[in-house]
């Protein structure tokens, strides 16, 4: 495989899926519109953590992550039952990083497809040795090459993709499979292992 030159965004360690925090954050989101225009701001003091420097690490993350999704989604968010929320979490982090999109298409799908149903830190430190420049690589340290992997994995197990110890197809409602395919994000749907992407156009 190719090495990319393509300049990937690796900082989410501040979190995997983060569901327990996103449920008080989006809460307390008011106005969704304004939210997305930067023109409201949630407060990290609606989050539970303990220490304030963390409080702050999450909302930045959450912000980062959030800010990337069609405003229907967030409205729509406290509706949904809890599966459903947790899938459009995931696909927030896809569409903040397309690292682990491609890791989830290329790798994670792959291997559902083809039977192979298990999952490891190893599977996406190899992923990311195929994708970043030896440079690049060698930049990371085995340490932050292991938390990289370690919470990647975590999201995968957070969203229900891989639970009890193998790759598992996650079921979302009519209504989110509706929403996603209205918004033009039908590309998702393989990344939680569903490959009912017809009628997308």
């Amino acid at each position: 495989m190719m090495k990319t030159e393509m300049k990937y965004n690796l900082a989410f360690t501040a979190g995997a899926l983060l569901y327990n925090e996103s449920l008080h954050f989006i809460q307390a989101i008011d106005h969704t519109e304004d939210y997305l225009k930067n023109e409201f701001s949630v407060h990290s003091d609606v989050l539970v953590n303990n220490a304030e420097s963390s409080r702050k690490r999450i909302k930045s993350e959450l912000d980062k992550r959030l800010k990337n999704l069609d405003v229907d989604y967030l409205n729509k968010f406290s509706l949904l039952i809890e599966q459903d929320q947790k899938v459009i979490l995931f696909l927030a982090i896809c569409k903040t990083y397309s690292i682990i999109t491609e890791f989830a298409l290329e790798v994670v799908f792959n291997k559902w497809k083809n039977f192979d149903n298990e999952l490891s830190t190893y599977d996406f430190k190899y992923f990311l040795s195929s994708k970043l420049s030896e440079e690049q690589l060698n930049s990371i340290s085995e340490h932050s090459l292991y938390k990289l992997s370690q919470v990647a994995v975590k999201m995968f197990k957070d969203v229900g993709v891989f639970k009890e110890d193998k790759l598992s197809t996650v079921h979302i409602s009519d209504e989110l499979d509706e929403l996603l395919k209205t918004k033009g994000d039908a590309w998702f749907l393989p990344c939680i292992l569903n490959p009912n992407v017809e009628d997308t156009e």
